[in-house]
């Protein structure tokens, strides 16, 4: 694979879209790379300006032959997995039971927790959950 060619303005301008956005830089370099692709850089001039290796360059090409923006998109699943979560109900359940039984000192309910728990969760994580919970109503 060569070069990006026949880019529709539509999707040039998706392409600008999604560079704009200033939430996700992965997705913002990937469009560029595409863009600059169809302007005529070269993969050795993409690799330098993005500081990545060849592999990833024709990654990003070939997966934006395969499956256009949606393609450029990280999958589901990458990153790291948070230690409590309002789906699993039986975290949810662990929480508000510590925090009937010491609802004046988080650390003893943090001790309670990391006992009932698998994984064992700091005191900030404790505390970040906790505001969470009381943000929805729980």
């Amino acid at each position: 694979m060569k070069n990006i060619t026949g880019l529709t303005p539509a999707e040039i301008k998706e392409l600008h879209y999604y560079i704009d956005q200033k939430k996700n830089t992965a997705i913002q370099k990937r469009c560029q790379c595409i863009l600059y692709s169809y302007y005529g850089m070269q993969v050795s001039d993409l690799m330098k300006f993005f500081e990545v290796d060849r592999r990833s360059i024709y990654n990003w090409l070939h997966r934006w032959e395969k499956g256009k923006i949606q393609g450029l998109m990280d999958k589901p699943g990458r990153g790291l997995k948070p230690k409590l979560s309002l789906v699993h109900q039986d975290q949810v359940e662990c929480i508000k039971e510590a925090l009937c039984i010491h609802p004046e000192d988080r650390c003893q309910r943090l001790e309670r927790i990391n006992t009932l728990l698998p994984k064992p969760v700091s005191y900030d994580t404790l505390r970040r959950f906790e505001i969470k919970l009381r943000s929805i109503g729980v």
